[in-house]
Formats: structure tokens, C-alpha cells, sequence
């Protein structure tokens, strides 16, 4: 019910911020209150206009620096720090603030999509909710990830997409526990969406024929080179931050000297300004002449790439996939000069490399794919979309060690899953891997026999640490450990072990997981566990330690290396 709550709520957030941006952009921009879309020009303020952006950029250096830092940034490497070291809080000051100061970035000529931040603002809503109710961590991070997939809902009407890059980006888990409440979220933030009546689908992209080989060939080609050009664009942003670093001015000032950048670039090509989400339409009607289309993709990425290095507030995902677009775009004109490309679909191949450097840049594979599909409304492009978000990212991961979501993060040390696997524990029945022939004592058995037989194994390694104690039918009447065993070897060595055995003590079943069974080992300090049958009374079948626990990762560990591979030569062949 919560998760239904903040996909409304987001949904009512995310749209908001989209209208407040529409209202900056044409307050600084034309000088009129309108709530309405319209791309930034110099058509009404001319050339003083190129300032606009450094303006806008003074303010947001000025919040960061007194307000809030956390503003800066691109949203969603905000949102995977609040999960990933921040136990999923975010506080209430960064939640207000960082949709604000991207509203005043994007609004002044920012060139960035306002889904990043809106996912953040999302994920920071959901956060709230999940601390002003108590919550455990997991649940909380539960709620954050709800807001997020909501936001992205909010913006593109895509609630698939928004799911898929919850878990991919923020969730790092499959479960049902935690996907059905992210789902709900961005159901609900569909239905709100349709209430306002927002665009949908957001691009309309017209679908042609069954895709063919010619498409399928072109979209493998398309992705390798936006793998390597995401890559790319990931590296310079990162050299351009240092760069930043440089400088001899303070750092809340280092978002006018970018907004200053920006807006020059502007004055060469309008384009350039804002979000872009005309160009993105632009690109997939493909009428767009190669001239403005290389433009558009250099001054476009120099845009994004020096006024977010500088440390200003705005999104990722509209100007990637415009360099993304563009690139494909390009590839396609050179490929269609060769007999069998002559009929491939410049708009198609538009769409596969909006999707393909996104894929390749955040390692959101599955995300990329249903988003394209999603906000086209194209079900045709589904193969060639799978073909070149696929090789961007298998490009990516050579080229690269970490994705532009997770690079900042690596360099603070904290490691964000990529790969999400069954867990072997879960998996894995105790009855599979139990001693099922422990060394057991009688309850009439003596302490001064028990310290003979206790001290009869040869091997000091196999040399049992509890002794189940068992009765007729192999009943459990209790346990004695080594150490119980040490603490009374002063005292009369004729007394019998069940006197001084522990009576109820921690078991196990059969048909239970070994991660019960770790869980309840690591809940009360132990380390063996008694397995015994369902029921009443008690009968031992057997015994699980933490060494047959961990046999099983050890032998899921052979598998994966195969034979005669050593596990230091693996772990270089794995990527980072």
C-alpha cells in the first residue's frame, strides 16, 4: 500500500518538475510565464542570452556549496550511494533541493534530461516514506527504489523500464519481496500519468516490417561503435572533472564557468540547449542531413560533458542517448553506401544507438532495451534493440572497469554488484550436504571416557567439536562441546555426560536451506548445528557444520573455473 502511495506521489512530483522547467525555460528564455514546452532560443534576448546558463549555474554552485553538496551529480549514482552506504536514507533537505536546482539547471539551457534527477527525486521520496514509517534497511531501500521506478515512470511513461532500472541499478536483487511493491509504484505512477494527460507514447516511432538480417547486421555494427563511444564519453567526462579540479577558483563557481560554456555553445547551435527531447523526435523521424546530425553530436556531448563536469545538478539519460542517436545515425548514412545496407531505416538505427550507448555506459542492459521498446511503442525493433545494447555493452565492460553509474562510487571503495545469480545457500537442502554419521556419545557415557574418545582422532583438523547425545531410536537428548568438556575436566571426572550437557540446543532440519541454517549459526554465535527430523520427539539424522556450508561455494568454485585452472588465473579472466 505504501509503494501504491509513492508511485502517486511521484507520479504528481516528476510531472510537476517537468512543468517547472517548462516555466523557467521560457521565463529565461523569452520572457514569458507559460507553462507550455518550447525549445530555448536567442530569438527573443539575442546574444546576452548566451549568460543565462552561467546564471543558472552561479545559483546551483551557491546551493551546493551552503545548502546541500549532494545537489551536484547526475541523479542516479546519488540514488545507488543512498543504498549502497547510506542504509537507503535520504535526507529530506537533498530530496526538495536536488529537484529545484535541476528544474533551474535544465530550465536556463542545462543540456540535460530531467529523468536522472526526477528518478533521484523519486528514490528520495521513497526514502522518506520509509523513514518517517519504520522500516528495516532492506525494507527501505524497497521504498527508495519504488520512488525511483516511478520517476522514470513520471517522465517517459515507461513503468517496465522504470522496474528493470530499479533492479538493475538500486536493488542489485530478483525478489519477490522487493519487485512486486516496485511494480506497484510504477503502476500507479502509469495511472496518474494518463490522469494528467502526458504524451504517450512519449517518441512515436512508426513500425516497419519484420526486421530482416540487413537491420540485425546493422544494429551489431551500430552497438560495437556505441560501446566504444560510450565508453569514450565516460572517460572524458571524468578527465574534464579533473580538469575542473584544477582550476584556481572555488568550486561553487565551477558551474558558471561551465553554464558560460554551455551557453556559447548554444549561440552556435540551439540545438544544443535544454533537454533535447525535440532532437531525440528529430532523430527518429530521420530527416535530419548528415551535417546537422554531426553537429549536433559534437556540440552536443562537448555541451553535456563540460557543464556536468563541473559539478552542476541535471540528468544523463536525454543527452546520452542524443550522442547515442546521432552517432547511429551517422553509422547508418555510411552503411546504406554499401549495396546490402541500402534499405536500412535511419530512424530504427537512431533508436538502436540511443538505446545501445545508454546500455553501454550504465550496464543497464535490460533497462535500455525496454525503454526504447516502451517509449516508441515499436515492437519490431525488439531483435535489433537486443543486437546492439548487447555488443555496447560487451564493448563497454572490455574498455571498461567500471560503468559511468559506478565509477564515483569505486573510487570510495564500495563495490557495487553487477551480476545477479541464484543463491547457492538458498538452494542447497541441508539434508545434501549434512554428516550424516556424526560421532555421537550415550547419555550414561562418563566425562573421563568422553576426554579418551574425544582424544582418540588422529587428525586434530577432523577432531569433532560438539557430541550430540543421543538415546534409544537416536533420540537427541542434548549436546556437549569441546569446550563444555574443558570447563569440567577438573571437576569429578565420573559424571556423566547429560548432566552437564546442554538440554535444548539449536537444530536444524533436513529439508531446511544452508542458508537457514548460516543464518541461524551466525543469530546465536555457533557453528554446527544438529540436524534432526520434523516432530516430536527429536531424531538425529545428522550434523551440518560451517565447513560443509562453505564445501558448496568451494565446489560451485571448480565448476565456474573449470579444470586445470588455478583460481588467482581465473580471477584475472573475471571481469572487474
Amino acid at each position: 500500500m505504501l509503494a501504491l502511495g509513492v508511485g502517486a506521489v511521484v507520479a504528481v512530483a516528476g510531472i510537476g518538475l517537468l512543468q517547472l522547467i517548462h516555466l523557467i525555460t521560457n521565463l529565461a528564455f523569452r520572457g514569458e510565464f507559460s507553462w507550455h514546452e518550447a525549445p530555448a532560443t536567442f530569438s527573443h534576448f539575442g546574444w546576452p542570452a548566451i549568460f543565462v546558463p552561467a546564471a543558472g549555474g552561479l545559483v546551483i554552485g551557491l546551493v551546493a556549496r551552503f545548502a546541500a553538496p549532494e545537489v551536484s551529480g547526475h541523479g542516479i549514482p546519488e540514488a545507488m550511494q543512498g543504498v549502497m552506504v547510506n542504509q537507503s536514507r535520504i535526507p529530506l533537505r537533498v530530496a526538495i533541493l536536488k529537484p529545484l536546482a535541476t528544474a533551474l539547471s535544465i530550465g536556463t539551457g542545462g543540456p540535460f534530461g530531467a529523468e536522472g534527477p526526477i528518478i533521484a527525486t523519486g528514490g528520495g521520496i521513497g526514502s522518506l516514506f520509509g523513514q518517517w514509517i519504520p522500516h528495516s534497511p532492506a525494507e527501505r531501500k524497497v521504498m527508495l527504489a519504488a520512488g525511483a521506478a516511478a520517476g522514470m515512470t513520471a517522465v517517459f511513461g515507461t513503468p517496465l523500464a522504470g522496474v528493470l532500472l530499479a533492479v538493475e541499478l538500486l536493488l542489485f536483487e530478483f525478489k519477490a519481496r522487493s519487485l512486486l511493491p516496485v511494480a506497484m509504484a510504477a503502476g500507479s505512477a502509469m495511472a496518474v500519468r494518463g490522469l494528467l494527460d502526458q504524451p504517450f507514447p512519449m517518441l512515436p516511432l512508426p513500425a516497419p516490417d519484420a526486421p530482416g538480417p540487413v537491420i540485425a547486421a546493422g544494429a551489431v555494427v551500430i552497438g560495437l561503435v556505441c560501446g566504444a563511444v560510450g565508453a569514450g564519453m565516460t572517460v572524458a567526462l571524468h578527465r574534464i572533472e579533473s580538469l575542473y579540479e584544477r582550476l584556481p577558483f572555488p568550486r561553487m563557481g565551477w558551474p558558471a564557468i561551465g553554464g558560460l560554456l554551455v551557453g556559447l555553445i548554444g549561440w552556435l547551435d540551439p540545438r544544443t540547449l535544454g533537454s533535447g527531447y525535440f532532437n531525440l523526435r528529430a532523430l527518429l523521424d530521420g530527416d535530419m542531413v548528415v551535417s546537422a546530425i554531426a553537429t549536433l553530436a559534437v556540440l552536443k556531448f562537448l555541451s553535456w560533458s563540460l557543464y556536468l563536469g563541473s559539478g552542476t545538478a541535471g540528468g544523463t539519460l536525454a543527452p546520452v542517448m542524443t550522442v547515442g542517436g546521432t552517432t547511429a545515425a551517422l553509422v547508418a548514412h555510411a552503411l546504406i553506401l554499401l549495396p546490402p545496407f541500402n534499405d536500412l531505416p535511419i530512424g530504427i538505427a537512431a533508436l538502436i544507438g540511443m538505446a545501445a550507448v545508454f546500455a553501454g555506459m550504465s550496464r543497464a542492459f535490460l533497462a535500455s532495451v525496454a525503454f526504447a521498446f516502451e517509449a516508441t511503442h515499436s515492437t519490431s525493433t525488439f531483435g535489433p534493440l537486443l543486437l546492439g545494447c548487447a555488443f555496447a555493452v560487451l564493448i563497454s565492460r572490455v574498455l571498461m572497469k567500471e560503468s559511468i553509474m559506478t565509477e564515483k562510487l569505486a573510487r570510495d571503495g564500495v563495490r557495487v554488484p553487477e551480476d545477479y545469480e541464484p543463491d547457492l545457500f538458498a538452494t542447497t537442502p541441508v539434508s545434501a550436504v549434512m554428516n550424516r554419521n556424526p560421532l555421537t556419545v550415550s547419555p550414561s557415557l562418563l566425562l573421563s571416557d568422553l576426554l579418551v574418545k574425544a582424544g582418540d582422532e588422529a587428525d586434530p583438523l577432523s577432531k569433532p567439536r560438539i557430541f550430540p547425545i543421543v538415546g534409544e531410536d537416536r533420540i537427541l537428548r542434548g549436546i556437549i562441546s569441546r569446550s563444555d568438556l574443558l570447563e569440567v575436566i577438573h571437576s569429578d571426572r565420573e559424571t556423566q555426560v547429560e548432566e552437564v550437557a546442554l538440554r535444548e540446543p539449536h537444530v536444524i532440519h533436513p529439508d531446511e536451506s544452508l542458508a537457514e541454517a548460516a543464518d541461524r549459526m551466525l543469530l546465536h554465535g555457533i557453528g554446527r548445528l544438529p540436524v534432526v527430523e520434523r516432530g516430536a520427539p527429536p531424531v538425529l539424522v545428522g550434523l551440518i557444520t560451517r565447513k560443509e556450508i562453505l564445501d558448496v561455494r568451494r565446489r560451485r568454485l571448480q565448476d565456474e573455473l573449470g579444470p586445470g585452472l588455478s583460481p588467482r588465473l581465473a580471477s584475472r579472466r573475471r571481469p572487474a
